[in-house]
């Protein structure tokens, strides 16, 4: 096995999948606010989790295709499958019990940020240079004056939250790290595997402490978790890492943009969530820390 597979350029045709999947993800966090309220964030992500696993398997057996029987290659796969869809899922989840879904999608959009840093922690040729480090502070300000005036008028809940989606993007980041390690598997079956991978390892937990047999949801937030599993879990891997092995992470990071943007309006409108004037401006703020991250110094040879 390599370290990964060769990029080519990317072309409109994944420019629009992006788009899609960013604002399938973006309405992820309202479907996610709707479930909460009747079913717990674990069983939330283990039914979204073993929902998806089941049609990406169906999916590829249907293409004449198999799950991966090399031992090697599940080494990657099972833990991308706890970073990528299990742990995260969850998280995200548990932050929205007490925190609106647009504020969800707006945190998230700092993934890049803490990419910065852990790439400089576990890499050798990612290090900080002037305009990611001016950058990781700006995107910080960012995050600081969106939750600035809550954390001051005693929202503790709030705080909370935004922890949780800081570990949500850790996740995210380290499993696609990992995704270029793993050579010689088709997106599709790629996605079924980790699907089935996380859903092994959370199911247990979930029938130990949340007993979902016990539960008795309304149809809002079961349709919810219907469309989290099918939609925004089984048709968005397939998308996910077809874009990931195929044009690489750097293009597929900017997908952040379309979800926050989307994340928040979605929310706005059907949930009656406010957009203030200091999400607004941290908003911008994130976004343009991330630009000058991404920025190259003139001496630089990459």
């Amino acid at each position: 096995m390599t370290t990964g597979n060769k990029l080519r350029p990317a072309t409109m045709r994944d420019m629009a999948l992006m788009t899609l999947l960013g604002t399938i993800w973006g309405s992820s966090f309202f479907f996610i606010k709707v479930a909460v309220a009747d079913i717990p964030p674990l069983t939330i992500a283990t039914g979204r989790v073993g929902l998806a696993a089941l049609l990406l398997y169906l999916f590829i057996r249907l293409r004449g295709r198999s799950l991966p029987r090399d031992p090697a290659i599940w080494r990657w796969l099972v833990p991308i499958g706890i970073m990528n869809s299990a742990l995260p899922f969850f998280l995200i989840g548990l932050a929205e019990q007490t925190i609106d879904s647009n504020l969800a999608a707006l945190l998230m959009s700092a993934g890049p940020i803490w990419a910065l840093i852990i790439a400089h922690f576990l890499t050798t040729d990612d290090r900080f240079t002037l305009y990611k480090t001016l950058g990781i502070a700006i995107g910080f300000g960012g995050v600081v004056i969106i939750l600035g005036p809550m954390v001051m008028a005693g929202a503790s809940g709030t705080l909370f939250g935004a922890a949780v989606l800081v570990l949500a993007n850790i996740c995210y980041v380290t499993s696609g790290v990992l995704v270029r390690r793993v050579q010689g598997v088709s997106s599709d079956v790629f996605g079924a595997a980790v699907s089935i991978a996380g859903f092994s390892v959370i199911l247990p937990f979930s029938i130990v402490i949340d007993q979902p047999w016990t539960l008795t949801p309304d149809w809002g937030p079961i349709g919810s978790v219907l469309y989290l599993g099918i939609v925004a879990t089984a048709f968005a891997a397939i998308i996910r890492f077809k874009l990931l092995m195929e044009v690489g992470a750097t293009f597929f990071s900017q997908i952040g943009y379309i979800i926050t943007i989307s994340g928040v309006l979605i929310g706005a409108a059907l949930l009656s969530e406010p957009i203030t004037a200091n999400m607004i401006a941290g908003m911008i703020l994130i976004f343009f820390g991330i630009y000058v991250s991404q920025r190259k110094s003139k001496n630089s040879s990459k």
